[in-house]
């Protein structure tokens, strides 16, 4: 009569563990992604192969949180292109992210500054993206600055915070 209970036993277990490995969700709805969740992670950008800018953002919730560590001063060259960067570095806090049709859209801001700077994120590939900071003025004469490029550290994918 043990052996019987035992082997009632071991079949309830059996029959349970497959029937939960074989059970389906309810309403077989596809599980949505969050689209912030792609622009998650730790990007930087180069300059002679020094790091000059560092973007880190993360999911919270369903929100994106981060900072955005730069230089006080930027130069750039007759193309456009950043030609080199103050020592002097500011960090801002990611108050806003939202996705438009251009990319991701970030407002940030320093605790000592009076106004949020806002920037544009635009993913190009997996771990590659081009920023840049709206509404820059640029002396007369002087070309657009281009995007700066970044790469995302490798293995710093942010996982959701729920």
């Amino acid at each position: 009569m043990k052996r019987f209970g035992w082997l009632l036993l071991f079949a309830m277990i059996a029959i349970t563990t497959l029937a939960a490995q074989t059970a389906k969700p309810a309403d077989n709805k596809p599980v949505k992604k969050n689209p912030l969740e792609a622009y998650a992670g730790t990007w930087t950008a180069t300059l002679d192969g020094n790091a000059w800018m560092t973007v880190k953002l993360a999911l919270q919730g369903e929100q994106m949180a981060g900072s955005i560590q730069r230089p006080h001063n930027l130069t750039f060259n007759d193309n456009g292109e950043v030609k080199s960067v103050s020592e002097e570095r500011v960090t801002e806090i990611v108050e806003n992210a939202q996705i438009n049709g251009d990319g991701l859209l970030l407002t940030a801001k320093g605790a000592d500054a009076k106004e949020s700077d806002r920037f544009l994120l635009r993913l190009t590939g997996e771990n590659t993206a081009e920023m840049k900071m709206l509404a820059m003025s640029m002396p007369p004469g002087m070309a657009k600055p281009k995007p700066w490029k970044l790469t995302r550290v490798v293995g710093t994918v942010a996982p959701a915070v729920r």
